[in-house]
């Protein structure tokens, strides 16, 4: 930088100041990120100094947590297997029952009635497989929706 000096006289005489000293500052901000049950590494190691065993403890605890949501888990999906074997013979009874009430009433001489009867059964056993192959498609869809590409 120049600076411009004006003599008594009238002269001026042009001389080359010092640069001026500025201070920079900076500052850096880091962030990270944890999912899950855990605490991180490093805060999980800071436990131990405020509990006895406390990294353990949790470590254990986030284990036994996992166990018991399995366990859980693995009881629904029994539990809803059951409940579909036991609706399908429930369903078979009913309709060999809805046949052979058909059945005798077209041996007795109403085969009108026996033979509405047989088809009204035979349909409600189609239409319960085919709703429910389409039901299964729909939900196969609707889960697999979020995966497909925009």
């Amino acid at each position: 930088m120049l600076g411009i000096n004006l003599e008594a006289d009238g002269a001026s005489a042009v001389t080359p100041k010092p640069p001026q000293k500025t201070s920079t500052q900076m500052q850096v901000v880091t962030a990270s990120f944890l999912s899950g049950p855990l605490p991180h590494p490093d805060l999980l190691a800071k436990y131990n100094d405020v509990v006895p065993n406390g990294a353990e403890r949790l470590m254990q605890m986030a284990e036994q947590q996992q166990k018991h949501r399995h366990d859980l888990e693995r009881t629904v999906i029994h539990g809803n297997v059951k409940s579909e074997k036991r609706g399908q013979y429930m369903g078979l009874i009913v309709s060999v029952v809805g046949l052979g009430v058909a059945t005798y009433l077209a041996a007795i001489g109403k085969e009108i009635t026996g033979g509405i009867l047989g088809s009204l059964d035979i349909v409600s056993l189609a239409s319960v497989f085919v709703i429910g192959k389409r039901m299964q498609k729909k939900e196969l869809a609707d889960k697999d929706q979020p995966f497909r590409k925009k």
